[in-house]
């Protein structure tokens, strides 16, 4: 069961998520030490003008667009519907996993592409997986898949995977993959990203331009 209702200006909330901010689901409150925190920014044009759908569920709570679309952690810091507090901290605990070797018919490029994943010091199936040479997936991972003629990177959060760039050329899907890689293993405390700061890109957007980007998402065009 789910409750949606509108956001508004009363809706001050303190909330906080644990890993990737591709996700959608927060939690209220604090939240432990390693919880990336955030704060509704009630004064957004956007919430102000009723433009931001909230939903409880079972696993949190989760924003939506007028359209009923989640949007991600990184959608919302970037509309400034939500503005971050503080950083989480790292996890350093790194899962004991062997990777498995790659299938003998694996296509080389996407073992070359795994192998780069491996020079940034990712975990196989765990921070990563590229379809074909990858054995089990992770719960939460970055996911590189070839095939209809094209690339696909999506990230995978509890089973749901969520499409973040498709291309016809390899070399742009294997640019976005490890970068979207590295990112989600910065947040485990492991990677060539540990120490980085991901910027959001419209910190120097004025109120206008924040509420222009959103309306062309309602119309599919951001």
């Amino acid at each position: 069961m789910s409750a949606v209702r509108t956001l508004t200006v009363d809706d001050d909330l303190s909330l906080s998520r644990v890993g990737y901010e591709r996700g959608v689901v927060l939690q209220p409150g604090a939240g432990s030490s390693n919880a990336h925190r955030y704060r509704v920014d009630t004064a957004s044009s956007l919430v102000v003008d009723g433009l931001v759908l909230l939903e409880t569920t079972e696993a949190g709570l989760r924003f939506l667009d007028t359209n009923g679309v989640p949007l991600t952690v990184r959608d919302l810091r970037r509309f400034r519907i939500l503005l971050k507090v503080a950083d989480g901290r790292a996890s350093t605990a790194a899962p004991s996993v062997a990777p498995s070797p790659a299938p003998p018919t694996a296509p080389a490029d996407l073992v070359d592409l795994r192998d780069d994943a491996f020079d940034n010091e990712l975990l196989d199936g765990v921070d990563f997986a590229v379809l074909g040479v990858t054995g089990a997936v992770g719960d939460e991972c970055i996911v590189f898949e070839a095939g209809g003629g094209g690339f696909r990177v999506s990230y995978r959060d509890a089973g749901v995977a969520t499409e973040l760039f498709t291309s016809r050329t390899m070399a742009q899907a294997r640019a976005v993959f490890l970068d979207e890689a590295c990112w989600l293993g910065a947040e485990r405390g492991r990677g060539t990203y540990v120490g980085r700061s991901q910027a959001v890109g419209t910190e120097d957007w004025a109120p206008a331009q924040v509420v222009a980007a959103y309306e062309r998402r309602l119309l599919g065009d951001d």
